[in-house]
C-alpha cells in the first residue's frame, strides 16, 4: 500500500494523545523520552508502544511504532518545537517540548539496521538497532473513523 498523506491538523484529545485529523493518525502526546526518561534501543521502542496496547492506553490496544510516511508526517519545517537540549527542532508545537529529536521507525526489517526521522532535519537514516544514545519512542495508532 503506497499512501500518500498530507500536510496535518492537530487536535490535542486531553488523554495523553494527539490526533492528526487530516491523516487519521493519533499519536502520543509525549516521546517516551518525556515519559521514561531514558534512551531506547529499536527493540525496546517497539516493546514500549506494543506495551501502551497491553495497557490499552487512552482506551485502545493498537499502539505501535509509525512507518516511514507516518512518521514524516511530524516533520514540519514551518513549525517549531525545542528538544530536552533546547535545540530547535521543527515538530508542531502542540506536542509538548522537551522531546528527543530522534523517533525509530518500524519498517521492513534490515537485520540490525532500523529507520529513525531527525526532527531536526527531516532526515530518514538507517541505525543500528541496538543502539540507544538519543533515540525514542513516539507511538502511533490509525484513528478509528467513527470514535
Amino acid at each position: 500500500m503506497n499512501t500518500i498523506f498530507q500536510k496535518p491538523t492537530y487536535q490535542d484529545n486531553g488523554d495523553g494523545t494527539i490526533t492528526d485529523t487530516v491523516n487519521n493518525l493519533t499519536w502520543l502526546r509525549e516521546d517516551s523520552w518525556q515519559t521514561e526518561t531514558k534512551w531506547f534501543s529499536w527493540d525496546e521502542a517497539n516493546d514500549y508502544a506494543r506495551n501502551l496496547g497491553g495497557l490499552k492506553f487512552a482506551g485502545h490496544n493498537d499502539w505501535r511504532l509509525p512507518s516511514t510516511v507516518e512518521a514524516q508526517t511530524l516533520y514540519d519545517a514551518d513549525k517549531e518545537n525545542y528538544d530536552k537540549y533546547e535545540k530547535r527542532i521543527y515538530l508542531d508545537p502542540i506536542f509538548p517540548k522537551g522531546p528527543l529529536p530522534t523517533i525509530w521507525i518500524h519498517e521492513a526489517m534490515l537485520g540490525n539496521e532500523g529507520y529513525i526521522l531527525d526532527l531536526r532535519n527531516g532526515e530518514v537514516r538507517l541505525l543500528f538497532k541496538s543502539k540507544t544514545g538519543r533515540m525514542a519512542a513516539r507511538p502511533v495508532r490509525t484513528k478509528d473513523l467513527i470514535e
